[in-house]
């Protein structure tokens, strides 16, 4: 009778490439990941006397902010007609904030996942990619809210509903959701090794945000900085964001498809990278 032989030896990132066993460990653990969610945001909201309505607050504040600093100081419309009216530009200014955030959360948070969950890692059984998850949900939600706020004022300001194409965003922002994850795995395992990866972190996550068209339209730039900036997948999301949701046009499906395929690859790669990284994150901390 044959006996069955274990080894110590770690497996080739190779066989970490597996999309149908991440989805399978990802779903076997969803419970605990929309608990470990649920836990963040009780503990963000629940103690504070406003509880919720911070997560409408803090976008609306810097929404007032940058409206008034790029809208009234620096008029630069996103339609490119200084005609635009201000509550126009606010819409198209916050669905960019909504879109680019959900990216930008799940980008800055991913250095302190792994760090700031020292008692995990020492767990054998427990399930360290689902952090990303968790976390995932938690930004997905402030995202929801964001969204919400944003159809009210589409409602109070062009006094009509929007576009049907509005119904197209969950499916818009899957490359975005993709490239999220993609980033929080790979930094936050890497994070481990490279403590003071953080503080590049929010270097770059500022550089992406300016790189990003939401106080602008992509055809305000110059012919040969546009062609640059259309290779970043951030500023696709959002011009297609805007093209359904406030012009009422279908997006560019071909660099939607392109993006998404993108991003796929790049979240199986990162997860790869994480699940094969992960047996020496409790030696390391």
């Amino acid at each position: 009778m044959p006996t069955a032989v274990y080894s110590d030896r770690p497996a080739s990132i190779l066989a970490h490439l597996n999309p149908a066993r991440m989805l399978s460990t990802l779903w076997t653990h969803r419970a605990l990941a929309i608990q470990l969610a649920r836990r963040d945001i009780e503990a963000r909201y629940k103690s504070q006397k406003l509880g919720l309505l911070w997560a409408v607050l803090n976008p609306l504040v810097l929404l007032a902010i940058y409206t008034f600093v790029f809208g009234v100081v620096f008029p630069n419309r996103v339609g490119g007609m200084r005609e635009e009216h201000l509550g126009l530009y606010a819409l198209n200014v916050f669905l960019g904030l909504v879109t680019f955030g959900l990216f930008r959360d799940l980008f800055n948070h991913a250095p302190g996942l792994v760090v700031g969950n020292r008692n995990y890692v020492k767990r054998v059984v427990f399930p360290l990619e689902v952090l990303t998850i968790a976390d995932f949900l938690s930004c997905l939600f402030n995202m929801l809210i964001g969204v919400a706020v944003w159809l009210v004022g589409y409602l109070a300001i062009q006094r009509e509903a929007p576009p049907m194409e509005t119904v197209l965003f969950p499916v818009l922002i899957i490359p975005v959701a993709l490239l999220g994850l993609a980033a929080s795995w790979f930094l936050s395992a890497l994070t481990v090794f490279v403590r003071d990866l953080s503080n590049a972190v929010e270097m770059i996550s500022t550089v992406l945000f300016f790189l990003t068209p939401i106080f602008y339209s992509l055809n305000n730039v110059p012919p040969l900085m546009r062609e640059v900036l259309q290779f970043n997948p951030m500023a696709q999301a959002v011009e297609g964001a805007r093209a359904a949701m406030i012009r009422g046009e279908q997006p560019d499906w071909r660099n939607w498809s392109i993006t998404l395929v993108t991003a796929a690859l790049a979240a199986l790669f990162s997860y790869a990278f994480f699940t094969k990284a992960r047996r020496a994150f409790a030696d390391v901390l």
